[in-house]
């Protein structure tokens, strides 16, 4: 969230606020639980993107945001606090 004070109101510029919906607490509320994610950098196209885990909690599952490429990680039973990986 922006600081206020970062603001600086110049007489005669000051542009109207846009509208920026419900406060955070109903946005989050609205949009349900968040969904577990690792993110990836795929490097065939030098790009981020995300891997959702499945509705049976058993993989990761995505793709490539530039070329569409398919990306799927298992579960481990071991886990890891890792959150950030590469895919080549």
């Amino acid at each position: 969230m922006p600081d206020p004070r970062d603001r600086v109101d110049i007489e005669g510029l000051r542009a109207p606020e846009p509208d920026r919906g419900p406060a955070p607490a109903d946005r989050s509320q609205a949009n349900g639980p968040a969904r577990p994610f690792l993110m990836i950098w795929f490097r065939c196209c030098h790009a981020y993107g995300r891997l959702q885990k499945t509705s049976d909690g058993l993989f990761y599952d995505g793709r490539c945001p530039r070329c569409g490429a398919r990306c799927e990680v298992p579960v481990g039973s071991g886990g890891t606090s890792r959150r950030m990986f590469e895919a080549s």
